[in-house]
C-alpha cells in the first residue's frame, strides 16, 4: 500500500546532507518521468505530487529551527527540484535562512537542467548573492541515446549549458553519474559521452552512483523480463575507470563514490592532480579476483 504525502514531508536528500537542517520548499518532482527513478512513484511506500509550498509555511519551518537553536548547520532546501520555483520566492527563503539561522556554512538544493535554463543569468546571480552555495543535479549520462531511452527530459547539450550557467553565476555544482545506465549495449557510449560532458562543464564535484532497479520504477519490468541487463560489479568499476581516463586535462573536479550502491569508496579533492592514483586504485579493484567473481545484487532499498 502506498500513501500520498503532502509537500511538507521530505522523501529524499543527498547523503552529504545527512546532518543538515532540512527545509521542505517543494514537494515531488516537476518532471517525474525518468524510467530509473521511482522516488515519488511509490517505491518507498509513498507518492508525492509536485507542489510549491507557501512562503509563509516555509518561513514557519525556518522559525522553528531558529527557536530550537539549529545554528551552525548546513541547510538543504528540500524537494525533487526546488529550482523550479520562482526566483524571487527562492531568494526570499534563502535570505530568511541567512537572517534567522546563524553561521550557516552552506545552503543547497536539488536542481534540474531545464529549471536552470529557464532562469536568466541575472536570476542565477541573484540566487548566488542571496546565499545559495551549491546545487545537486543529475547528469546520469552524457549520452543523448541513454538520456532519451531513460526519459530524462534533457540532452547533453542542455546539461552542458545549464552546468556552465550555474558555475558562471558563482554557484557550485555537484553532478551525479549513474554507472551501468546504458547496460552493455550502450556502455562504451555512456563512458565516452559522459567524460566529454564532464570535460565541457568541469563541475565543482561529480559523484558516481551504481544503477540499482527498484520495484515500481518503469525499468523494473524490463529488468525482470531480461530485456535490460545490470552490469556486474567489475563492469561498473571498469566504466568508472574509463570515464576518469577519458577526462580532459582541464577537469579539476572533486570526485566521490559516497553511496551504498558503489563498489568502491575512492575520492579525490582534485581529479587532475589525483588522476594517476585514482586509475591505479581502480585497476587494483578491477584486477582483484574477489571482485571479478563478486555476484551482482540489486539493492531493494537505498
Amino acid at each position: 500500500m502506498t500513501i500520498k504525502i503532502p509537500p511538507d514531508q521530505i522523501v529524499i536528500r543527498p547523503p552529504v546532507e545527512a546532518y543538515s537542517v532540512l527545509i521542505p520548499v517543494t514537494g515531488g518532482c516537476s518532471w517525474n518521468k525518468c524510467r530509473f527513478c521511482g522516488t515519488y512513484k511509490g517505491v518507498y511506500g509513498v507518492t508525492q505530487d509536485y507542489a510549491i509550498r507557501s512562503l509563509e509555511d516555509v518561513k514557519k519551518d525556518i522559525d522553528k529551527f531558529a527557536k530550537n537553536n539549529y545554528h551552525g548547520f548546513p541547510v538543504f532546501l528540500a524537494g525533487g527540484n526546488p529550482s523550479s520555483a520562482p526566483t524571487d520566492f527562492l531568494i526570499e527563503i534563502i535570505k530568511y535562512v541567512r537572517v534567522k539561522l546563524r553561521n550557516v556554512p552552506r545552503v543547497s538544493c536539488y536542481a534540474k537542467s531545464l529549471d536552470i535554463l529557464r532562469k536568466t543569468d541575472e536570476e542565477l546571480k541573484s540566487l548566488a548573492n542571496a546565499g545559495l552555495d551549491i546545487v545537486y543535479m543529475g547528469l546520469e549520462s552524457g549520452s543523448d541515446t541513454i538520456l532519451r531511452i531513460m526519459k530524462k527530459g534533457t540532452n547533453a547539450e542542455s546539461m552542458i549549458k545549464a552546468g556552465k550557467k550555474i558555475l558562471n553565476a558563482g554557484i557550485k555544482i555537484s553532478l551525479y553519474i549513474i554507472l551501468g545506465l546504458g547496460s552493455h549495449k550502450y556502455s562504451e557510449e555512456h563512458v565516452k559521452e559522459t567524460a566529454r560532458v564532464l570535460t565541457e562543464i568541469n563541475p565543482t564535484i561529480f559523484r558516481f552512483r551504481t544503477l540499482n532497479i527498484l520495484k515500481g520504477t518503469p525499468l523494473w519490468d524490463e529488468w525482470k523480463s531480461g530485456q535490460f541487463k545490470l552490469l556486474s560489479p567489475v563492469e561498473n568499476l571498469k566504466e568508472e575507470r574509463e570515464i576518469i581516463a577519458n577526462l580532459g586535462e582541464n577537469v579539476t573536479s572533486q570526485v566521490f563514490n559516497d553511496h551504498i550502491s558503489n563498489y568502491c569508496s575512492i575520492e579525490s579533492a582534485n581529479i587532475k592532480e589525483d588522476k594517476e592514483m585514482f586509475l591505479k586504485t581502480l585497476d587494483t579493484y578491477i584486477n582483484d579476483p574477489k571482485i571479478q567473481n563478486l555476484p551482482r545484487s540489486n539493492l531493494a532499498r537505498m
